[in-house]
């Protein structure tokens, strides 16, 4: 559980899993205003046991950009998706490349958003990260006619 749990964080809503290390989102969570969103990272101190847990939030979180809608973990990179942060445009979407600098300790974070972020693409909806690879979706991009959607893949 979130070492800081409330209700209606809807920790868990997504997950991923690297090695000793597991992500948790929790996309409605609080602590940056009203769905500002959270996600946790655990480490695995043994068999079957598990630190309490790291927090990460985006460096500019907003009230409703649910980050932690999407994550997932690679080696020393966990990405983090917040479909509806509005740098872009409202509900433009954001990503954000934490990576890690000792045993479960992160640094602020980068952000990443599509190099043709819109309004209302949900660009961060979905997540990927394998190596030095990272994809992105945007489910409502209309490039290719209305909400046909696009996937974004960064190095």
């Amino acid at each position: 559980t979130a070492p800081d749990a409330r209700a209606y964080d809807y920790f868990g809503y997504s997950v991923a899993l690297s090695g000793d290390y597991a992500l948790v989102g929790a996309p409605w969570e609080d602590a940056g205003g009203s769905g500002a969103g959270a996600a946790y990272i655990f480490y695995r101190t043994g068999i079957n046991s598990w630190d309490s847990g790291t927090k990460l939030l985006a460096p500019d979180t907003q009230a409703g950009d649910y980050f932690g809608y999407s994550v997932a973990i690679s080696g020393d990179y966990a990405l983090v998706g917040a479909e509806e942060e509005d740098a872009g445009g409202g509900n433009a979407g954001a990503a954000y490349i934490f990576y890690r600098t000792g045993i479960n300790s992160w640094d602020g974070g980068t952000k990443i958003v599509a190099p043709d972020a819109q309004a209302d693409n949900l660009f961060g909806r979905s997540v990927a990260i394998s190596g030095d690879y990272a994809v992105v979706g945007a489910p409502w991009e209309d490039a290719g006619g209305g909400e046909a959607g696009a996937a974004y893949v960064f190095k």
